[in-house]
């Protein structure tokens, strides 16, 4: 990844080229479920890779920093949420765009006891904290 860092720090103009880097914080997502104005925690999504590789990302980056190869501009933590009527909906989502991404058979038996409830309003929700930064090359 390093490698990758200082091969795209070259094809950046100084001055103008900004490198934008986006990637979770490494941390399992929590899921919820919103019955009217309550949530409920019910669990988290599991990832085969235990999220190792946002780890190495941020790593890698904290490394071209030390380097002198950018500087960081700007950096904040922001949260994604993906909404889901019912367990499968949110499997399907996970399946068409998180790879290796998973649901605890305890924590799905979870959701569907909370989505079971009365509430009129329901719904799964999960809330991904993503770090968004962006970097200038630096002239060297």
């Amino acid at each position: 990844m390093v490698h990758a860092l200082k091969q795209i720090q070259g094809l950046l103009k100084v001055g103008n080229g900004r490198l934008i880097d986006i990637h979770p914080n490494g941390e399992p997502p929590p899921i919820f479920v919103r019955l009217n104005d309550e949530r409920h925690l019910t669990g988290w999504i599991q990832e085969e890779s235990d999220y190792v590789s946002y780890t190495q990302a941020e790593d890698a980056l904290r490394e071209a920093v030390q380097y002198g190869w950018y500087h960081q501009e700007a950096r904040k933590r922001i949260t994604f949420a993906t909404y889901a009527t019912d367990l499968e909906a949110l499997r399907e989502h996970l399946h068409q765009n998180w790879k290796g991404a998973w649901i605890e058979d305890l924590v799905a038996m979870q959701i569907n006891n909370r989505l079971n409830s009365l509430a009129h309003e329901k719904e799964i929700i999960v809330e991904e904290q993503i770090w968004l930064s962006r970097y200038q090359p630096s002239s060297g």
